[in-house]
């Protein structure tokens, strides 16, 4: 799993970019993320696509480590990427 680290107060994007295995081209139909601290959702939201970057702006309230996910939709697959996010 990716690791990002925010300062508490920070208010950042960010981004992800998605890449196909073969190199194959490919369109993003939808992309949401939720932000989680142990198992409360903290903050969800919808992601701006760009191509292949999916884009997701957060500001964490409170210390510790939280976890981002990220759902999008390509053709008829539901995927998802976890990043975790530790605030300090």
């Amino acid at each position: 799993m990716n690791k990002i680290r925010f300062i508490l107060g920070e208010d950042k994007h960010v981004k992800l970019l998605v890449r196909s295995p073969n190199d194959e081209p490919f369109t993003i139909l939808t992309a949401s993320y939720e932000l989680a601290r142990y198992t409360d959702i903290v903050v969800q939201g919808e992601c701006d696509i760009n191509e292949h970057y999916l884009d997701c702006k957060i500001a964490p309230k409170e210390k510790g480590t939280h976890i981002l996910e990220v759902t999008y939709t390509v053709a008829d697959s539901i995927r998802k990427a976890r990043i975790e996010v530790e605030v300090v």
